[in-house]
């Protein structure tokens, strides 16, 4: 049964409350130039944000607490690679960088005729083994084979994310950090976790959000930077 109409109105605008404007989140994604993707992204964004003063709200613990951060990481991972993947193939599709992170070396095997592969056989031998004539060729990956390690490690080749101080004056491993929060968030799984574990996920969960604007910051800047907005 649905919350009575003023209980729902209480919590809609206790949550809503804490959301920014939505000039804001215009102004924090306007390099994502794909209107669909960057709508996408905010929605997300402020559902997170929604979903998180609610479970505040309520006090969540154990099982609907875990339930909470885990979503958090799983929501913030996500934005963090759309936004990744969006400016390399947006802003920087013609770099030696984005090329290298598309593309790998294969062996292709030649097909040759059967008696000249007699021969061959004949004249390499090598510790019995078959041998197989083939040639190296460059290849564009398949999408499931480009990483979001990979993708995080172009990004800082590029410059657009990199390490930082924040303003306790600690250095702040902001690639690292957002490989190590995707890490997390592919290996969420179902099984309850010590309390330990829920601690160390509560953790990353705050991480996830307070790396969002140093990243968005350090973008920004380099696309600034390299005249692309």
């Amino acid at each position: 049964m649905a919350f009575s109409k003023e209980l729902k109105n209480e919590v809609e605008v206790y949550c809503s409350n804490h959301l920014a404007p939505d000039e804001w989140y215009e102004n924090t994604f306007c390099f994502i130039q794909n209107n669909e993707l960057k709508n996408r992204i905010i929605a997300e964004f402020k559902a997170i944000r929604f979903a998180y003063k609610l479970y505040e709200g309520i006090e969540a613990t154990g099982e609907n607490l875990m339930f909470e951060v885990r979503n958090q990481i799983f929501a913030y991972a996500s934005i963090y690679e759309a936004v990744i993947e969006n400016i390399l193939s947006t802003y920087y599709y013609d770099t030696k960088e984005f090329d290298s992170l598309m593309h790998h070396t294969i062996p292709v095997k030649i097909s040759i005729p059967q008696s000249k592969l007699n021969e061959l056989q004949n004249i390499l031998i090598h510790d019995n083994k078959t041998i197989v004539p083939f040639y190296y060729a460059k290849k564009e990956k398949e999408k499931p084979q480009v990483r979001f390690d990979d993708k995080c490690r172009t990004a800082e080749k590029l410059g657009l994310i990199h390490k930082f101080v924040n303003p306790e004056g600690i250095e702040v491993d902001l690639p690292s950090e957002l490989i190590e929060i995707y890490s997390y968030r592919n290996g969420i799984h179902i099984i309850a976790e010590q309390r330990k574990g829920i601690n160390y996920e509560l953790d990353l969960s705050k991480k996830a959000y307070r790396r969002m604007q140093p990243f968005i910051d350090q973008i920004k800047e380099k696309l600034i930077g390299d005249g692309k907005i």
